[in-house]
C-alpha cells in the first residue's frame, strides 16, 4: 500500500480525480485482516484528497467475493463483485458475482469489469447496453501466459471501447501474486479513438493518466447504431450455449 500511495499522490498532483488500483494490489496472502486495512486505506485516500478511489478486496458476505469497492470523498458509494473468477480463485473459495452494476459518479456512468471480465465480449456488451461511459478494469497481468498475440493484446481494449461506446481504464501491478506467480503492469487507458495512454515500463511504479471527454463519448454513443439496432432473436443461443 506504500507503493500504491506513492503512485496515487503522483496522479493527484497531476490532476487525477479518479484513481484505480490493480487487482489484489495489497494482498501478499488471502486474509480478511488485509481486507480491513485495504478498505481503510482507500477510504482515507479518498477523504484526504477529495478523489474517487477504486480498489479490490477479498470480501466475506453471504459468500467470499473478489470485490471492487468505490469511495468518493471518503464515502463508500458502490461495489462490484468479479463475475468471472479464475479457476485458481474458485479453488480458493471465491464465488462469482451475479450481475454487472452501473453507478453514477463525477458526472459519469461507470462500471467495473474485474480482470478476466474484460475477456467476455457479451459482458462488455451488457455494460454498453446499460449505458456505461467509463469501464474500470483492475487486473493481474501474468508475465507468462499461454494466450497468443502478446504484443497486440492492447487492441482488445480499443475493440471493446469501439463496440460498446465507453472508455476503458486498465490498472495492473508488477511483482508476484499471493500464489507466487510473476505479474507485470500493463496499465492503459483506451477509447474508440485508440489507446490514449499506456505504461512505459511494466516493471516499475507508474501513474498512467488521461483526460476523458464525456461529451465525446456521448456523441459517439448516439452514432453507433450497433447498441440499439440489433436483431436480438439471433442471440438466443448465447443464453443456452
Amino acid at each position: 500500500m506504500e507503493s500504491a500511495e506513492r503512485t496515487a499522490l503522483i496522479a493527484i498532483e497531476k490532476g487525477a480525480e479518479v484513481l484505480l488500483f490493480p487487482e489484489y494490489f495489497s494482498y501478499a496472502e488471502l486474509s480478511l485482516t488485509i481486507t480491513e486495512n485495504t478498505l481503510e486505506f482507500l477510504k482515507r485516500l479518498s477523504r484526504e484528497f477529495g478523489v474517487l478511489v477504486v480498489g479490490n478486496v477479498v470480501y466475506k458476505a453471504d459468500a467470499i467475493y473478489n470485490r471492487a469497492v468505490v469511495f468518493d470523498n471518503g464515502d463508500e458509494i458502490a461495489h462490484q463483485d468479479k463475475i468471472h473468477p479464475t479457476k485458481t480463485e474458485r479453488f480458493l473459495g471465491i464465488s462469482p458475482g451475479k450481475s454487472l452494476r452501473i453507478f453514477n459518479a463525477r458526472k459519469a456512468k461507470i462500471c467495473i469489469l474485474i480482470c478476466a471480465d474484460i475477456l467476455y465480449p457479451e459482458l462488455c456488451r451488457v455494460a454498453g447496453l446499460k449505458g456505461a461511459e467509463i469501464a474500470l478494469n483492475p487486473v493481474v497481468s501474468f508475465r507468462h501466459s499461454d494466450l497468443p498475440g502478446r504484443e497486440l493484446r492492447h487492441c482488445l481494449y480499443f475493440a471493446r471501447s469501439f463496440d460498446n461506446c465507453y472508455a476503458i481504464v486498465k490498472a495492473g501491478g508488477f511483482g508476484r501474486t499471493f500464489t507466487g506467480a510473476e505479474v507485470v503492469g500493463r496499465s492503459l487507458i483506451a477509447s474508440f479513438d485508440g489507446i490514449l495512454a499506456m505504461s512505459k515500463n511494466e516493471e516499475s511504479e507508474e501513474a498512467v493518466l488521461s483526460n476523458l471527454d464525456l461529451e465525446r463519448i456521448r456523441e459517439y454513443r448516439a452514432k453507433n447504431y450497433s447498441l440499439t439496432d440489433r436483431n436480438v432473436d439471433a442471440y438466443y443461443e448465447l443464453l443456452n450455449a
